[in-house]
């Protein structure tokens, strides 16, 4: 019983010293800039247009957050803070959504 607990308590340290330093991490990256980026695009009509795209663009390490406006034909893209993608990255994400680009604007926050 000793040994199962003191596995146990032993685990339970291991875990607990990861989720530290990522706290720590988390908060150095905060004072970095975000970007937002819209991409303005032809064809996105439905929810399933929606969540293809959502899907497409979350794979991307340097995303953060997707959200598609249907009624306006808009994808916005939250980086994480400190990380970039090109311009050409992002005309070949919606390329690959299956979509045509029309413009691309970039906010920093």
């Amino acid at each position: 019983m000793k040994l199962l607990l003191t596995a146990l308590m032993a685990t339970g340290m291991a875990f607990a010293a990861p989720v530290a330093i990522s706290q720590a991490d988390t908060s150095a990256q905060s004072t970095a800039a975000q970007t937002l980026i819209t991409a303005k695009v032809n064809g996105m009509v439905c929810d399933f247009c929606a969540r293809a795209v959502t899907k497409v663009f979350g794979k991307d390490d340097a995303v953060e957050t997707v959200h598609v406006d249907l009624d306006k034909g808009e994808i916005h893209v939250t980086l994480k803070a400190g990380q970039d993608i090109s311009d050409a990255r992002v005309a070949s994400l919606v390329k690959k959504s299956g979509y045509d680009l029309v413009a691309i604007e970039r906010d920093t926050a």
